[in-house]
């Protein structure tokens, strides 16, 4: 969940000011004896003291040359700092430090650019002569293009920690009255700083899986290494010349303009890095499915290596999506924790694509089938990121999540297309090399059914796609047309509940012709689908949704339970041993738990609108609180009008906080208490002069299984990996030797 904040500052790039463009009048607020409160308004030339009409004016000069020239301006500064007198050393620290950090910030993102274009370009034509030398020095440029995107990321957070105003992102994300926790977080508070942040985790993550990756030999790990570095650069290139965050400011303002209000909670900490993790942790299944594609060699050995790391994206997406629902569940303040917003979509639509790889991989593991499917799955899951990075960084299409529009838009638009056309070519150039093994498959088999899973999952996310594109697409052609839930739920609710059904059925099944066994073994899960279904409708449910969604959920489970219950009663250590099996299943039976949980909460949501006077009660669902009076408290940047519900032997507090420093923006603060059976969800509305005030209430019931389901899913997933060591079977003549960073 990211809040779009509209407040910016106007700003320099170390590799485009002149000596101009810092003469320039202080505003009078900066000249104002009298220091500013924390929290208090931000004065409006705040916008305005950043730069003149001819800043800029020379930005078609080439970059590199522009950064030698400031940097040998800025050389004076550094010396002046050492040989000044004493008296006023002090002085020309704080004048000169901060610029000596943001010409570092800069300067190390432009050698970052460098250094991985050099591995980008000699690691290509390495792996074309396959000159295990080469290979070598290709990988360690790409090591130190990635401990530059570190040093740049280690200075972007001292500034943030050390308040360093002179950094128009430091301004527009921190303040002095801001916890030291959020100032941290405010490394991805931003554009610029969020993009730092997934350059990171790709550099770091990419030189992880380059060290993992010597077994696959000389052509393949060459050819990733290229890719690697080609992805990297062009981010590093863009934070260098496009959304910087060490973009000097001509004048340092006294306090910053703080995160946007609904940033600064806890789920700040948690849910953006896991999330952006997972986008960035996408591009090395790409980067070697598209090395092995370059390298002509399509059998199972880059299956087990990039199907490790596709699930450590996987899982990261897993926990990032959960995350978000929990943040805008306990934030937002409409009772609910996914609303299909466009933001949500994107990240939703390279889980599924991954979800849909890591199932049909092992098809090409134990049947040799399905190879080029899972090339373009993988690249698709990857495309997919782009895609979503687009629509989140550029505006185009409408969100409370996304950035404001800027020039960052066209870049990945561009990459995206850049993207597109290098792996599709190279789909089609391997195509024929990519045949089935054998035959179809049969039809009633755990094959068939993990490829009819496949096609469904695809199915959802062509649904998801369309619905999100449609007002883009529809805006070309005069009439901006949106859809909500009515349309996902109409359209994959569907492809859902068959995926359901293949869940119950498909561990079942045989990896050739089902025969009467699996008839005999499904009677369990049927008879508890029925079991439930009757007690639902008993109960008085009549949504026909819910009413195939939960015992679909709960035969996926019964299926679960007998696996292992079989297993525990024959071979109980085979659970042990067949780690990556169980561990499956383990996660099979969390998303059980979640898709009970998610219906439940939604169609047996139940709320109520309700003002209330001191003392009165309310009833919602069973369960009754009673109103006890509102109060004001004055906090360091905000005015809490606190209202208190007794529930039970408890007190919920609902407030509504106003941030005055902020031209008076209001967020809500939800009071939640969780019984075993619901949610009870308050939010206050209001109050009024006669001391009532007034409530929107629900009662959500089984939240909790959501939360819980995915924590069962991870916890699957690391017990089923964990220590797991998949054979690579070799792929070339040689190995090429580990290259550790120097």
């Amino acid at each position: 969940m990211r809040g779009r904040c509209s407040r910016s500052v106007r700003r320099a790039s170390p590799l485009s000011r002149t000596r101009s463009d810092r003469r320039i009048t202080p505003p009078k607020f900066l000249a104002s004896s009298r220091p500013r409160r924390p929290g208090a308004d931000p004065p409006h030339e705040i916008c305005d003291f950043a730069g003149t009409p001819g800043v800029g004016a020379e930005a078609s000069v080439d970059f590199c040359a522009r950064s030698v020239g400031h940097l040998r301006d800025a050389l004076p500064r550094v010396l002046g700092v050492s040989l000044a007198p004493a008296a006023d050393a002090a002085n020309m620290r704080r004048t000169s430090g901060v610029v000596i950090l943001g010409y570092l910030g800069a300067g190390a993102l432009l050698a970052g650019v460098v250094m991985g274009g050099f591995s980008a370009l000699l690691s290509f034509w390495a792996g074309w002569r396959e000159s295990d030398a080469f290979i070598q020095v290709g990988r360690r440029a790409f090591y130190a293009a990635a401990v530059m995107t570190v040093l740049a990321a280690v200075l972007l957070e001292v500034a943030l920690l050390s308040h360093d105003f002179s950094l128009a992102y430091v301004v527009e994300h921190t303040d002095l009255s801001t916890p030291t926790a959020l100032v941290a977080a405010g490394f991805y508070g931003g554009q610029e700083g969020s993009l730092l942040y997934w350059t990171l985790i790709l550099g770091v993550l990419g030189a992880a899986s380059l060290i993992a990756s010597a077994r696959l030999g000389a052509r393949i790990s060459a050819y990733a290494t290229g890719i690697l570095a080609a992805i990297l650069s062009f981010f590093l290139f863009v934070l260098a010349v496009v959304a910087s965050p060490f973009d000097l400011l001509s004048v340092t303002p006294p306090d910053g303009l703080g995160l946007n209000p609904v940033l600064r909670d806890g789920g700040m900490l948690i849910h953006p890095p896991v999330v952006l993790a997972g986008f960035a942790s996408f591009a090395i299944p790409f980067s070697f499915a598209c090395a092995a594609l370059l390298a002509g060699r399509a059998d199972a050995a880059w299956i087990a290596h990039t199907r490790r790391f596709a699930l450590l994206a996987w899982s990261l997406q897993t926990a990032g999506l959960l995350l978000g629902m929990w943040w805008a569940y306990h934030v937002l303040g409409w009772g609910g924790y996914w609303g299909w917003d466009p933001v949500e979509n994107v990240a939703l639509m390279p889980w599924l694509a991954t979800t849909a790889y890591l199932h049909s991989s092992q098809v090409q593991e134990r049947r040799g089938r399905l190879r080029s499917w899972n090339f373009g799955l993988v690249i698709l899951a990857f495309l997919l990121v782009v895609f979503g990075t687009f629509i989140v960084r550029s505006g185009v299409v409408p969100s409370v999540h996304t950035f404001a529009i800027s020039a960052i838009g066209p870049w990945f638009f561009g990459f995206l297309f850049v993207c597109i056309v290098f792996s599709g070519t190279l789909l089609a150039f391997r195509a024929a090399s990519l045949g089935a093994a054998s035959g179809p498959a049969p039809t009633v088999s755990r094959e068939g059914a993990f490829v009819l899973q496949n096609l469904l999952l695809i199915g959802v996310v062509a649904v998801v796609l369309w619905g999100t594109v449609l007002p883009l697409v529809s805006g070309m052609f005069g009439t901006e047309r949106v859809v909500g839930a009515p349309y996902y739920e109409r359209a994959a609710g569907p492809l859902f509940a068959t995926i359901l059904a293949l869940m119950a059925v498909g561990p079942l099944l045989p990896w050739r012709h089902a025969g009467r066994p699996v008839l005999r073994a499904l009677r369990w899960p049927a008879a508890a689908a029925l079991v439930v279904m009757a007690g639902l409708f008993v109960a008085g449910v009549r949504s026909a949704p819910a009413l195939v969604a939960v015992p679909l959920a709960v035969a996926a489970g019964a299926t679960v339970a007998s696996e292992f219950g079989r297993a525990a009663l024959k071979r109980p250590m085979s659970i042990l041993r067949r780690r990556r099996r169980y561990g499956a299943y383990l996660a099979h039976l969390g998303l059980v738990v979640v898709v009970v949980g998610i219906a439940a909460s939604h169609f047996g949501q139940q709320e109520k609108d309700i003002t209330l006077q001191p003392g009165a009660q309310v009833t919602v669902a069973g369960y009754t609180l009673t109103y006890t009076g509102a109060q004001k408290r004055q906090l360091t940047d905000h005015t809490e009008l606190v209202a208190g519900m007794r529930f039970g032997d408890q007190t919920l507090e609902p407030s509504r906080a106003t941030y005055a420093g902020l031209g008076g923006q209001a967020l809500t603060h939800v009071a939640i208490t969780t019984t075993p059976l619901a949610d009870v969800y308050v939010v206050l509305a209001g109050t009024n002069d006669d001391g009532s005030a007034s409530f929107r209430v629900f009662v959500n019931p089984l939240v909790s299984w959501v939360w819980a389901g995915g924590a069962v899913i991870i916890l699957g997933v690391v017990l089923g990996n964990i220590g797991e060591r998949s054979p690579i079977p070799e792929l070339a003549r040689r190995r090429i030797p580990i290259t550790l960073p120097a």
